[in-house]
């Protein structure tokens, strides 16, 4: 399975060599919190949406246009460079807010509310699932939809190559005959179905979340409701890839032939459904989110099956949604290790170690009756800003971020008198900084050494 998984990723370079890269420490991501009602920092309406906004989607490319999705069925288009933060502001005025590009009024293109929503690669399209059964495709350019697939079962998620290698999206079923259904954006036709037909056929009943492979076109995991997590070949029709065990751990993975327990038919990865499922960048861990409040790390670098690798994340973990849960890891080339946002049902963001589970922060939205308003859905703003959107129950959009403004405060000069008297022509103004004491200090100990 290594060969499988990281063969086509040898000597892919998606960095510019050129581009100056920021790396956080965990100092920085500890010091997180909730910029809403920050001085001087951009913010969205309170109401972005007049029902929950369940999911968020920003382009990869640019990190500048945002689409979210609300329960009432709309759509809407922001710029996020339409608007810049002021710094050094004199007075606690909020900062600018934004205003939607575009909006696709509810009940117009989608009858119900919208569950998931992505950007093709290359930002030329951009794809959108509801309740309603359909799963639609919308030319980024004209925001007008130019294909519609009616799939006959609520589609929960979806998810497609992130290189666009190919022209397959992966959705998830919890209807008909559940799994994975593959639709063809070339052909505009259904593909195949990955386990569909229930357990009594053969299948893995109805899926709640997939995830598509960054390092291999052909890879696909996906959470089921009864807490199955399957990998996928879309190539092949002979079953399933591997079957993840939660059991099979990383100190016990010799024991690949477990006797399974006698209400098991197959292997599971959560006691509850799976509603969140991440790759991280490099395809070598996947994370996977259940509703047994539970979230598990996978090494995805072992011979044959994924092994649980066993980490604790603690007892602060809320989970009982029966819909997906957009989590979010920070980007490997940004941080000197990865950190999980997790969105608890009890209104807190929770940012974790990916490697062991330590918590970093504990962070809660500001403001009367919005620490208890759920978040569904993260993103990342991309490009080293360090700012995280998230989707809330309330329907608004609240950011998350590093207060940059903050840190500058701290690294501005201090005026002070430190005993030097200088003379005419040679102050401040003259454009020579004043001296400290410190470095007086340290030139008087430099010179008595001599």
């Amino acid at each position: 399975m290594h060969q499988f998984i990281f063969e086509p990723y040898v000597n892919q370079v998606h960095q510019n060599p050129l581009d100056i890269i920021n790396v956080s420490n965990e100092s920085k991501y500890s010091q997180l919190d909730n910029l809403d009602q920050m001085a001087g920092i951009c913010r969205f309406p309170a109401k972005a949406h007049i029902a929950s906004v369940n999911a968020l989607a920003l382009d990869s490319i640019d990190s500048r246009y945002m689409l979210s999705g609300g329960g009432d069925s709309s759509i809407k288009l922001w710029d996020l460079q339409s608007r810049e933060d002021s710094q050094w502001s004199d007075n606690d005025e909020l900062g600018e807010e934004y205003k939607p590009e575009f909006i696709i009024p509810a009940k117009t293109v989608h009858k119900f509310g919208i569950t998931h929503l992505k950007w093709w690669p290359d930002n030329g399209m951009w794809l959108s699932s509801s309740y309603d059964y359909s799963l639609k495709v919308f030319n980024s350019d004209t925001m007008e939809v130019v294909h519609s697939f009616n799939l006959e079962s609520r589609v929960l998620n979806f998810d497609f190559d992130p290189n666009g290698s190919n022209s397959l999206v992966a959705c998830c079923l919890d209807g008909g005959v559940g799994g994975i259904k593959l639709v063809d954006l070339r052909t505009l036709a259904d593909s195949h179905t990955l386990g569909g037909g229930g357990k009594a056929k053969g299948g893995f009943g109805y899926s709640l979340s997939c995830a598509w492979s960054p390092t291999n076109s052909n890879l696909i995991v996906s959470g089921g409701q009864d807490g199955y997590c399957i990998g996928w070949d879309i190539r092949s029709s002979n079953g399933p890839l591997f079957t993840m065990d939660y059991n099979l751990t990383t100190s016990n993975y010799r024991n690949t032939n477990r006797q399974l327990l006698f209400y098991e038919d197959t292997p599971r990865a959560h006691n509850g459904g799976v509603n969140s499922i991440l790759f991280n960048d490099v395809g070598t861990e996947l994370v996977t989110l259940g509703t047994d409040e539970r979230i598990r790390v996978w090494d995805l670098t072992t011979s044959s099956k994924p092994l649980n690798k066993s980490i604790n994340f603690g007892p602060l973990v809320r989970n009982k949604s029966v819909q997906y849960v957009q989590m979010c890891l920070s980007p490997t080339l940004e941080t000197e290790m990865q950190y999980l946002f997790f969105p608890s049902d009890n209104g807190e963001l929770l940012i974790y170690k990916i490697h062991d589970g330590k918590l970093v922060a504990r962070l809660s939205r500001r403001g009367p009756n919005l620490r208890t308003s759920r978040v569904h859905a993260i993103a990342y703003s991309g490009k080293n800003s360090l700012r995280y959107y998230g989707g809330c129950h309330d329907g608004s959009i609240s950011v998350w971020g590093y207060a940059e403004d903050m840190e500058a405060e701290k690294k501005k000069p201090v005026s002070f008198d430190n005993g030097v008297d200088f003379e005419e022509g040679n102050e401040l103004g003259d454009g020579h900084e004043n001296e400290s004491i410190l470095d007086q200090i340290h030139d008087e100990m430099t010179e008595g050494g001599r």
